[in-house]
């Protein structure tokens, strides 16, 4: 990945650069009638430095709502949005100075070209920025063939990508993407991890995505932040997605005679399925280690043993269809 005169900072803090606080906002569908639709009900949520959060839920759930909400684009009913140690409503050109966003379908002119578009949204920054770090923005986001063609003629795709260039022109220290691989191929999808990742990694700059490719979020975030309803469901890491935070964990065996492995590991009280060739294990990491001496001892073959990972599909309908969030942790 190519860097060239693309500022940014790789600083690593551990603190909060975005504070959601308390935030709502309800919208009226019917002035006669008095209905009333919550779209963010009461969310709390920070945001760390550096890290990439994914911003998880079903159409209508509040996603996109809320990231119109941090970038000021909708009124909060109550609640603040604190960026950079800046209250959004108060001071909201020092709050929004360092974050570039794309929300929904970038919104550019048609009949520029990809450098046209990117070269005027620059001067609109008005922050001095050469065409040799455009180029270099270009590169970055994979481009370079398409740049001088007219973006009426590019894919949705592409029209992520360049909106993720004019998105960068500024060297933000945030970015807030609304569904940004909507559209792109597979090794699109690929390409673009990579370069979120580079992001985050060689220059620390935080990035909220909302999303609905869930194996492609499980891949990419540090955490996950379940939206139902208006809701924040459940804040997770990775590490607690993959493996949850009880003790116990799942384990896949493969090894020989199976039943009489099986009948070993029963005996010494573990929770163990077969599984087409194998055996599924919940133990802790100190007795799946005196599991696996046991068998050894005797005369059963160890051919593979790996920790197995949940699937964010199984915990996000977990929360999605529960009332409770306690009952998703220990799965």
């Amino acid at each position: 990945m190519v860097f060239d005169n693309f500022v940014g900072t790789n600083k690593k803090a551990d603190m909060k650069i975005i504070e959601i606080q308390d935030v709502t906002k309800t919208y009226r569908l019917n002035k006669k009638t008095g209905n009333i639709i919550t779209a963010v009900n009461h969310v709390s949520l920070d945001i760390e430095d550096g890290e990439i959060l994914g911003l998880l839920g079903a159409n209508g759930a509040g996603k996109t709502t809320l990231i119109k909400i941090m970038l000021d684009l909708i009124k909060t009913d109550s609640g603040r949005i604190i960026i950079d140690g800046y209250d959004v409503a108060k001071h909201r050109e020092k709050a929004l100075k360092e974050v570039g966003a794309i929300v929904e379908e970038p919104t550019l002119f048609s009949d520029f070209t990809g450098m046209e578009n990117l070269k005027y949204f620059a001067k609109l920054q008005n922050a001095h920025i050469n065409e040799e770090k455009i180029k270099s923005i270009v590169k970055l986001v994979g481009l370079e063939d398409r740049i001088d063609s007219k973006f009426k003629s590019y894919s949705l795709g592409m029209r992520q990508r360049l909106g993720i260039a004019q998105a960068l022109i500024h060297s933000p220290k945030i970015l807030m993407l609304d569904e940004p691989t909507n559209g792109l191929d597979p090794n699109g999808i690929i390409e673009m991890r990579e370069l979120f990742k580079s992001l985050k990694n060689e220059l620390g700059i935080t990035i909220i995505i909302s999303s609905h490719i869930l194996s492609e979020m499980q891949q990419l975030c540090d955490r996950v932040a379940f939206m139902v309803k208006g809701e924040i469901k459940a804040v997770k890491t990775m590490d607690e997605v993959n493996f949850g935070v009880d003790k116990l964990k799942k384990f896949a065996l493969e090894c020989g005679d199976l039943q009489k492995a099986k009948k070993i590991l029963e005996d010494m009280e573990l929770s163990v399925q077969k599984s087409e060739n194998m055996l599924i294990i919940r133990a802790t990491q100190s007795d799946i280690s005196k599991a696996i001496k046991a068998l050894v001892q005797n005369d059963i073959d160890i051919y593979s043993l790996a920790r197995q990972k949940r699937k964010l599909e199984d915990l996000y309908n977990e929360v999605s269809l529960s009332k409770s969030i306690s009952e998703e942790v220990a799965k």
